[in-house]
């Protein structure tokens, strides 16, 4: 029925606009011959505009609201979450990848504040302990750390870009998700390094409600080692997830 309806909207929508068309050619050739015989051609101009409010009235609201649904930019579309101007507080955990020791746990947590959808700043802390089996190949040779106090502090602080916007389905629900990538400098406080560190990130956010998302993180971080007389460069990874809070909660 509603298909039916709708063809014949189509239909009349047509034949009142062949019926306009017609009409304002015959009101163009009235003018032109008044204005050739000397009169005033503003005299017939004055019908186009009822012409025109004869075709909205004449054009079926159903059939005017489908035309511009298909005329709207596809590549324009409403965020489900919004960033700007919120903060964002994560609490994150995960595995950290030593390029001179062995892998060990980390902990810490970020704020961030989103200047807009695109970018923000972030600062960034974490804790990790230096790892050092006996039997590897480092504590043998040198015996760098004995009883020395492990515990390694890591600040950092970043900028910001999420270069996608995106979502997925997954099951029956979609999930919108932003990639992010990161990079700045900081500082690395252990026994072994009180240096400059630069460090870079790629990531994941998936968003939960309005106001939470959980956050994949991947890092890098590069700086100088103290290994006994010699300073050694190093990558030392870290594979994090976590849980963001944005405030306010209310967008």
């Amino acid at each position: 029925m509603t298909g039916t309806m709708r063809a014949w909207a189509c239909g009349r929508a047509a034949l009142c606009a062949l019926a306009l068309s017609s009409m304002a050619v015959e009101a163009r050739a009235a003018a032109k011959e008044s204005e050739a015989e000397g009169g005033d051609a503003t005299a017939v101009a004055p019908q186009e505009p009822a012409a025109a409010e004869d075709a909205d009235a004449c054009v079926d609201e159903n059939v005017k609201a489908d035309l511009f649904a298909k005329r709207k930019r596809r590549d324009v579309r409403d965020r489900l979450f919004q960033q700007t101007n919120r903060h964002e507080i994560t609490v994150l955990g995960g595995y950290y990848s030593s390029d001179l020791f062995d892998g060990t746990y980390v902990v810490g947590g970020a704020y961030a504040y989103h200047m807009t959808e695109d970018f923000a700043i972030e600062a960034h802390a974490a804790m990790t302990h230096i790892a050092s089996s006996p039997g590897s190949e480092l504590e043998q040779r040198y015996v760098v750390l004995g009883t020395k106090n492990r515990r390694e502090l890591l600040y950092q602080a970043d900028l910001v870009w999420d270069p996608a916007h995106g979502k997925l389905r997954l099951g029956g629900a979609i999930q919108h998700f932003d990639l992010y990538i990161a990079a700045g400098g900081g500082v690395i406080d252990s026994v072994l390094s009180s240096d400059i560190a630069a460090n870079a990130a790629l990531g994941l956010k998936f968003y939960l409600g309005r106001a939470m998302a959980i956050r994949l993180d991947v890092r890098n971080y590069v700086y100088r080692q103290q290994l006994l007389a010699r300073k050694e460069w190093v990558n030392d990874v870290t594979t994090t997830l976590g849980i963001s809070l944005f405030l306010p909660v209310t967008e």
